[in-house]
């Protein structure tokens, strides 16, 4: 939530600023998101949220960044952890913090369609792995155990080439709605990918995207 906070704050401050006399304010956007990955793993529904600025919005070709936060949670069938033991049913539950780098082609004036291409910067935040371990016993004095296990798990460092569409519809004079539908392919880095070892060191994933933007410029279009 900071770097959100910071964002907005920066947004709201700028307006204030002599330079906004002359210069035009991008558009700030925020939405909320429900995302899918798939696969032949079981997959499951995550979730987010998210705050972007918007440059040359007036233009055809315009440019967004900014924050957002993303939930994914990913299932393997097993895990490596040893030669004595095995973990089964694993669950990855995790939290990342990305930066949208998007290029946007605009078609329409007030009420306008666009696609979008780029990628996702994505840091780990936190998460937790739920699985079922298992520890094979090595003599009759140090028999083997099973038992259900939850350990912190960080998430990854990520980049993700990512391609959508999109429609913004006037609510106000400085209040728009926007809805996105997106398709992104997550790169984890320093996951090896092999059938055997993780499901998450790479997943395609499907995200649907409700928000609204705010135009904090004086001269409307």
């Amino acid at each position: 939530m900071k770097p959100i906070a910071i964002l907005l704050s920066f947004v709201f401050s700028w307006e204030s600023s002599p330079i906004c006399a002359q210069q035009r304010i991008p558009i700030f956007e925020l939405h909320a998101s429900a995302n899918h990955p798939f696969g032949k793993t079981r997959t499951f529904y995550g979730g987010g949220f998210g705050g972007n600025v918007v440059f040359r919005d007036m233009r055809t070709i315009s440019f967004k960044t900014g924050f957002e936060a993303n939930f994914f949670h990913t299932w393997n069938k097993s895990r490596h952890v040893g030669q004595m033991a095995s973990s089964s049913n694993v669950h990855y539950h995790f939290w990342n913090l990305s930066i949208p780098l998007m290029i946007r082609l605009n078609v329409g004036k007030r009420t306008r369609f666009f696609a979008e291409a780029g990628g996702y910067l994505g840091f780990p935040l936190t998460g937790t792995l739920t699985s079922r371990y298992t520890s094979y016993g090595m003599s009759p004095q140090n028999p083997g155990y099973t038992e259900l296990r939850t350990e912190k798990f960080n998430g990854y460092f990520s980049l993700s080439p990512a391609i959508s569409l999109g429609g913004i519809f006037p609510v106000s004079r400085r209040v728009d709605l926007i809805l996105k539908s997106e398709l992104a392919l997550q790169k984890n880095v320093g996951v090896y990918e092999s059938p055997a070892t993780d499901f998450n060191a790479r997943f395609y994933y499907f995200r649907l995207c409700l928000g609204m933007r705010i135009n904090l410029n004086n001269e409307m279009e």
